[in-house]
């Protein structure tokens, strides 16, 4: 029996052939959702890249405004000032809205017998009521300048409550007729704890 050497060499090479078209068909069918994963993550990298630079580039072009607008803003909170009772705590707050209403009564001509302060209890940084009872006599013209100078002055004051009585109904018509007056007035405080250094 003749053996083909010629044969078996070109079946070598087919056999070789083969083996190597079947395996690129494995690493295709293989690589190919891989590679197709690949390029959709760098593709949604590269938005989520494009999108970042597009809110840098507005934030770029807003700034000048923001900073205004702060600006604005720190103006009226200033102004603000001067309105509120700015205070470490509520007490504090209480107390001086007490002190304004004695120099208020005093410009007045009311005669204040008693104040009782009465602050927010919860005591929590921001804003807050604060209110003081003013009790005392007065003539009528004295009460009505003190309700005005509480409504019509420069800080943002409220009266809440107001009794007025007569204690000497059978008083002489010489004498000048007084009131008692019981009067709630509340304020707007602002606590800003006090920062340790």
């Amino acid at each position: 029996m003749k053996i083909d050497r010629g044969a078996d060499v070109r079946d070598r090479r087919t056999l070789v052939g083969g083996v190597l078209v079947v395996a690129s068909l494995i690493a295709i069918a293989r690589g190919a959702p891989m590679l197709g994963t690949w390029t959709e993550a760098r593709r949604a990298a590269a938005a989520a890249a494009g999108d970042q630079l597009r809110l840098a580039e507005r934030a770029r072009r807003e700034l000048p405004a923001l900073q205004d607008s702060l600006q604005r803003r720190r103006a009226r909170f200033a102004a603000l000032d001067s309105l509120l009772f700015i205070a470490s705590s509520a007490s504090v707050a209480s107390a001086a809205l007490a002190s304004a209403l004695e120099d208020v009564a005093t410009d007045t001509r009311v005669k204040v017998n008693a104040m009782q302060m009465r602050p927010d209890t919860t005591n929590r940084p921001g804003f807050t009521r604060v209110a003081v009872r003013v009790i005392g006599v007065a003539d009528v013209a004295g009460l009505a300048a003190f309700l005005h100078a509480v409504d019509g002055g420069d800080r943002y004051l409220a009266v809440r409550e107001i009794s007025v009585s007569q204690p000497e109904p059978g008083a002489a018509d010489s004498k000048p007729e007084m009131l008692r007056i019981d009067v709630l007035v509340e304020g707007l405080g602002f606590i800003q704890p006090e920062t340790v250094k």
